[in-house]
């Protein structure tokens, strides 16, 4: 598992490249849950974005775990894969598309 704190990147998914930036840390809603960390996709060379939200990372005691979070460079790697089998299709245009995933991005 690699983890980073950078705020932006790229990895690589069947030998294409797509940049990621993280959209939003984890934040609590008004009716008192919890918004987990938010990532944008783009791939290389084109502007249709995916927003991806993870879950809200919780500790032992059923706490949220309220440290900035660092993201997990492979469940990114996971969730370009996920959300193209979801129907995103970064070549085409429009509007971001938003997605939820599990911790791993699956």
């Amino acid at each position: 598992m690699q983890h980073t704190r950078e705020t932006s990147g790229t990895v690589e998914v069947d030998g294409e490249i797509y940049d990621w930036e993280i959209r939003r840390q984890p934040q609590p809603k008004a009716d008192g849950s919890w918004n987990g960390m938010a990532v944008t996709l783009r791939l290389q060379g084109f502007q249709r974005e995916a927003i991806v939200q993870f879950p809200m990372p919780m500790r032992p005691n059923g706490r949220p775990d309220m440290e900035k979070q660092r993201l997990n460079v492979d469940a990114v790697r996971n969730a370009v894969t996920a959300v193209m089998e979801a129907g995103w299709n970064p070549t085409s245009r429009g509007k971001p598309m938003v997605f939820d995933v599990d911790a791993d991005g699956n």
